[in-house]
């Protein structure tokens, strides 16, 4: 079994460790589906829409029937707990927003923090920005729609949790190639480094 062990290939490490990388990832996958599908079938996960009317505006203002941006941390606030997974919604704004944010407490937290922030990135239609996440238990959401005062911005509607077909959970993004490639480098250069030591404790 050492000797084994010891004449394993780099090339079999690194094709070893990208198919366990991928076997998690579909497992995540599988994961997701199934816990997602039973608490839609008990009603604990529901999908709804909002208007920007049922957030409390922190540093966001309507003058006059323009909503702008007041300062250069301006939030939006929702405090409904829930079984949280993804955040869809539409937003116009007079200039590029920059980072886009989430932010979120979980029974018990005292208040919103950088270890439970998420980045709502552009979807694939024009204006549409989503989020996606784990699915998890949250108390309350704080999005962060823009970095800079005096930015204008028109919300369309906020849809939450929208259902997923079955395929969406295996959905591969560009950052999901880039996150194999460097763990696989990673995590084979470890495994090639302890095959290496092997051989010396064994020579």
């Amino acid at each position: 079994m050492v000797n084994r062990l010891k004449n394993i290939s780099s090339r079999a490490i690194i094709i070893g460790t990208a198919l366990i990388l991928i076997a998690a990832f579909i497992a995540g996958g599988l994961f997701a589906f199934f816990s997602e599908s039973s608490a839609r079938k008990s009603g604990d996960l529901r999908s709804y829409s909002l208007q920007s009317q049922d957030f409390v505006w922190n540093g966001i203002a309507d003058k006059e029937g323009i909503v702008i941006t007041t300062d250069n941390d301006p939030q939006m606030l929702l405090e409904t707990p829930m079984e949280f997974t993804s955040l869809k919604f539409y937003m116009e704004t007079s200039i590029y927003p920059g980072e886009i944010a989430l932010y979120y407490t979980e029974p018990g937290d005292a208040g919103f923090s950088v270890q439970k922030r998420l980045w709502i990135v552009p979807a694939d239609q024009p204006n549409w920005y989503i989020l996606e996440t784990p699915m998890k238990t949250v108390t309350a959401l704080r999005v962060d729609p823009t970095m800079y005062a005096g930015n204008i911005l028109e919300f369309g509607e906020f849809i939450f949790n929208e259902e997923k077909a079955f395929s969406d959970y295996f959905a591969v993004s560009y950052g999901d190639f880039f996150n194999l490639i460097v763990y696989t480098g990673i995590i084979s250069s470890v495994l090639k480094f302890l095959q290496e030591m092997l051989k010396k404790e064994i020579d």
